[in-house]
């Protein structure tokens, strides 16, 4: 088995992304909308004095390229929005082509324009950026994410570092939480290579194996596949990282590269909105998003809602959450370096390649709209705490 010691250089990016892409068929998922006033021209006005950007939406029907790794239900805002034709409503026109090559496909496709938005990832985006590329993370797709599987009988035995050593952890190289694990077990004195052993497997489904048969101790799962690892009853989810570290962690993000960034702003914000109102569904209307999921997908019904909102004893890992979260991914971009999965040790190189300005434009619009206020200002308070980076 390899070592996860191996450099994410665009080379071994594409090599150890088909996991993703394995992964992302395996978790595949796969009311009308409110009437509302529309303007000539809205503008969109930030608390931020330092943003430097014109945020007047534009009038006009807007074009944008979406870039889908198959029918992930991280995308259940698009999904949504897509369905209620909220898109629409805001003037936008959005094209989606989905890639069968997962990572190695769509990245190239954000990175030379084809693309305009991959709502999928932060390694990738983040390795990218590391190796030159100029991408600009400006959204979120959902946090946390991630699950630790082990036997049932181990459950309860992942509490504290300590716990930790001597330990086979299974990992693919795609998936945030093992990283996000690795950083907090180093930064409480557990090394990888020393205490514990971090073991790069090539799919959700090939770790879960290797725990069953006692080969590996415990494995990073994500998208929902903790749920599916409970059904063959020999193994349970002994812990999420969010629950070792204490916070949220970014997962997906929305990622963006200079050009379009730059060249449609506007189109970028109608983007956001619509998203927002469609998050607004995904928490006021559960059985209308599991409904909508279900028919784009084709997964059962039972799945869906496990992984979404979770059901009985299982909690769902995935948190739906377009904030930036520039702060954390700052971090996570260093804890990534610490790792030994960027090359480039310049820690400050990320803060170029963030913006939470887009997403704070597109807050501001509805919270002037007035409809479902208080869940949008509930937002823009969270967005305060997350952003200090990246406007």
């Amino acid at each position: 088995m390899a070592q996860l010691t191996d450099k994410l250089s665009r080379r071994t990016f594409v090599k150890g992304a088909a996991a993703a892409g394995a992964l992302a068929g395996i978790a595949a998922l796969g009311g009308c909308a409110s009437e509302q006033k529309t303007e000539d021209k809205s503008e969109a006005k930030t608390d931020a004095p330092e943003s430097k950007y014109d945020n007047t939406i534009s009038a006009d029907t807007e074009d944008l390229n979406i870039v889908l790794l198959g029918k992930d239900s991280k995308i259940a805002a698009i999904i949504l929005a897509l369905k209620k034709g909220y898109y629409e409503e805001e003037k936008l026109n959005v094209a989606t082509q989905t890639v069968s090559g997962g990572f190695p496909e769509a990245m190239p496709a954000l990175s030379n324009g084809t693309a305009d938005v991959l709502p999928f990832g932060s390694i990738p985006s983040c390795t990218y950026i590391g190796q030159g590329d100029d991408l600009v993370i400006f959204g979120g797709t959902v946090a946390d994410g991630s699950e630790c599987v082990t036997l049932i009988e181990n459950k309860d035995a992942y509490k504290k570092p300590d716990d930790f050593k001597g330990k086979k952890i299974g990992c693919f190289r795609m998936e945030t939480g093992h990283m996000i694990t690795k950083s907090w077990l180093r930064q409480n004195g557990i090394e990888d290579g020393k205490d514990v052993e971090f073991i790069l497997l090539e799919s959700s489904a090939a770790e879960v194996a290797a725990v069953e048969n006692g080969e590996i101790d415990m494995c990073f799962v994500n998208s929902g596949y903790g749920y599916v690892a409970t059904q063959g009853g020999k193994c349970a989810v002994a812990f999420r990282p969010n629950e070792l570290t204490g916070k949220e962690f970014p997962c997906c993000r929305q990622t963006t590269n200079r050009k379009a960034f730059e060249e449609k702003r506007s189109a970028l914000i109608k983007f956001e909105i619509a998203n927002l109102r469609a998050l607004y569904d995904i928490e006021s209307d559960h059985a209308g998003t599991i409904a909508t999921i279900v028919e784009y997908s084709g997964q059962p019904e039972e799945y869906i809602e496990n992984i979404t909102y979770g059901k009985g004893d299982y909690v769902a890992a995935m948190k739906f959450e377009m904030d930036p979260y520039t702060d954390d991914v700052k971090a996570f971009y260093g804890d990534m370096i610490d790792n030994g999965d960027i090359d480039d040790t310049n820690k400050e190189l990320i803060v170029e390649h963030m913006d939470s300005t887009i997403y704070k434009a597109a807050l501001d619009v509805l919270i002037e709209r007035g409809e479902n206020k208080d869940f949008y200002e509930k937002l823009a308070a969270e967005y305060a705490k997350h952003n200090t980076l990246g406007i």
